[in-house]
């Protein structure tokens, strides 16, 4: 994104769309969001230069207010849960022909119809790490506390069963104990997957993280953060794996910090060849 032009922000829940307004203003740019109503944070109204709340159905809305402050590159960042696709959202003529593109309701393929109707519509789709470099893991261990022989090998697994999910586009996130898949994410997300795998396995679980095999960074960057490190301690966790160079952590240096003082170790991996 090169130059001083409005970047436009479709906000959905969590701290993401915080981080990333916060660090499109300091490199420069305006930011003007369209905060989706009962996901969107409250704070997004400071952190970024100008907001909208809009109605997710309300498609057309989300275009004539990106229209009218002049924006030609836009973001999509957090979460928007598939729950709310069984409240019969109220959706306009616009968000129709979007339905219509959707072969079905997985979330990569949402987020390549909605990127791809975007970008039908003039405009141009940017990644939503875009600012965020600092924010994306290296590869290996981040924490002071390296995993044991047999976390090491539970990450091994986890990362070859999270890769397989994530390739059908069921979810992200695995919890394993002794090579043993024992928590699967779907619609739920992360942190509740976490719960149970704990409530299933006890202490001593594993957490894997990871991208679907090819995805576009552009939306759906896998995230974890202070939430997630709190639900691990609360379950007893013990590693998180994720991988490097395609997971935001939100909040890093406080996430980082409190996975020290609860003895959690979070590693970086590199993507599978």
């Amino acid at each position: 994104m090169a130059g001083l032009e409005p970047v436009g922000l479709i906000a959905g829940e969590g701290s993401f769309p915080l981080l990333f307004a916060r660090a499109a203003r300091r490199s420069g740019r305006r930011v003007v969001a369209c905060a989706i109503e009962n996901a969107a944070p409250a704070e997004i109204e400071t952190a970024a230069d100008r907001t909208y709340w809009v109605g997710l159905g309300k498609i057309g809305r989300i275009l004539e207010h990106f229209r009218s402050e002049g924006v030609k590159e836009l973001v999509m960042c957090g979460r928007i849960r598939k729950e709310i696709f069984f409240k019969h959202p109220s959706i306009d003529l616009v968000g129709l022909r979007l339905l219509g593109r959707l072969g079905d309701m997985r979330t990569g393929g949402i987020l390549n119809a909605a990127a791809d109707f975007l970008e039908s519509e003039g405009f141009s789709v940017r990644s939503s790490v875009t600012f965020l470099g600092d924010h994306l893991p290296t590869a290996g261990v981040l924490t002071r506390r390296t995993p044991d022989d047999r976390e090491e090998s539970d990450v091994e697994f986890g990362i070859r069963m999270a890769q397989s999910i994530a390739a059908l586009d069921v979810g992200q996130t695995v919890v394993v104990k002794n090579r043993m898949v024992v928590a699967v994410e779907a619609v739920e997300g992360t942190n509740e997957t976490i719960e149970r795998g704990g409530r299933i396995a006890g202490a001593g679980c594993v957490v894997v993280k990871t991208n679907a095999p090819g995805r576009d960074l552009r939306f759906d960057v896998p995230t974890v953060g202070l939430a997630t490190i709190h639900r691990m301690r609360d379950s007893g966790a013990t590693v998180l794996a994720v991988q490097a160079g395609q997971t935001l952590l939100l909040e890093k240096d406080e996430m980082l910090a409190e996975s020290d003082a609860a003895g959690i170790s979070v590693v970086g991996f590199e993507s599978p060849a």
